[in-house]
């Protein structure tokens, strides 16, 4: 069902949301954490251009646990070399931190909001990023082979409206999200006046047994497409249904994390269905160098039009990089990419190489 703005903070009281980390991040009465970067490929099948980022995170304490805060983006696009201004977060966030370590901390938030499901989510940043390139599971949309289905992905790295609350503890933590689009799709601040609001939940939960190592899963349930956008309008909106398990060990001076995310969505035909898996290793090798590598897999399955059996198209991408940190604020990376896109049928070799520029002022 769509949705408008004011209904949905109404939901902000009732909704639980967590981010992926169950710890809370203790911010003084004003942060700027601004984060620069610029980054290329040589070799790619079609040309990209240089990508350019500028990242700002803003939080203001207003009392004592609520803080007003905001994350503008600008960027240029590499595929096409335009730039774009987005509107990342924009909201007001609660925290209440347990007196004793073995209490249960609460954190409500409203407004403009990170996906709440995704542990990519986490590294959507340059300088969170241990490689070059953001998440294929996130930014690679999926074939549109169905005049049913709109564009849609594996999982949506967006930020839609919403509302969202986390509980944790030291060794478990819980979340549950109401937002104004579906995490197949998304939904933006600016620029998504064509793209209907439409009710979804979300809900997730983790375990942290020891330090260093979490398992979580979450489910996201919604329309994802309505009535209006769609030609067969007898059914109403177009559902959807997203499961999504993730890992994180840190051990030494290694880190390993990976994720696995299933899709369902509703079509005149047959049901869409995707799954894929990402999974990552970092490898601190001095106080200055460091080792990374990703892996990306995914696939999508459609009954084209006319046709009464289904197809599927696949999506791979390896990429392994060398970072070096010239000074805490200031780090270089470079390293090699190779992947094979939907609907080609050849691999497309890469190098790639990124610097990135990060400083908290407080």
């Amino acid at each position: 069902m769509p949705l408008k703005r004011g209904r949905l903070v109404i939901f902000a009281a009732l909704s639980l949301f967590g981010a992926q980390a169950h710890a809370f991040a203790q911010l003084p009465p004003a942060t700027l954490d601004v984060v620069t970067s610029v980054d290329g490929v040589h070799g790619s099948t079609p040309r990209r251009d240089t990508a350019v980022w500028f990242d700002a995170f803003a939080a203001v304490r207003v009392v004592e646990g609520l803080d007003v805060i905001a994350r503008p983006v600008i960027s240029r696009r590499a595929f096409d070399g335009t730039w774009q201004h987005q509107m990342y977060q924009l909201g007001v966030r609660y925290e209440h931190r347990p007196a004793r370590s073995r209490g249960v901390g609460l954190r409500v938030e409203a407004g403009q909001l990170p996906m709440p499901v995704g542990l990519g989510m986490l590294e959507n940043r340059a300088d969170q990023n241990p490689v070059v390139s953001q998440h294929s599971a996130y930014y690679v949309p999926l074939p549109r082979v169905n005049p049913e289905i709109p564009r849609t992905y594996l999982l949506a790295g967006a930020y839609p409206f919403g509302a969202q609350t986390t509980v944790s503890a030291r060794l478990w933590d819980a979340r549950l999200a109401v937002i104004d689009s579906s995490p197949v799709r998304g939904r933006s601040f600016w620029g998504s006046q064509s793209t209907p609001r439409l009710l979804n939940v979300v809900a997730g939960a983790g375990l942290t047994p020891r330090v260093g190592l979490r398992i979580g899963a979450a489910i996201g349930q919604g329309a994802y497409a309505s009535e209006q956008e769609v030609r067969d309008k007898s059914r109403g909106d177009r559902e959807a249904t997203l499961i999504q398990v993730e890992g994180e060990w840190s051990f030494g001076y290694t880190r390993i994390a990976g994720e696995f995310i299933r899709g369902v969505m509703e079509t005149a035909r047959a049901d869409a269905r995707t799954a894929g898996f990402w999974v990552e290793a970092t490898q601190t090798l001095t106080p200055r160098f460091f080792l990374a590598g990703r892996a990306d897999s995914q696939h999508f399955e459609y009954q084209s039009p006319g046709k009464s059996v289904m197809s599927r198209q696949y999506y791979r991408r390896f990429e392994s990089i060398l970072g070096f940190r010239l000074t805490p604020d200031l780090t270089f990376r470079g390293g090699y990419m190779v992947r094979k896109g939907y609907v080609v049928f050849h691999w497309d070799d890469q190098a790639i190489a990124s610097v990135v520029w990060q400083r908290r002022i407080k």
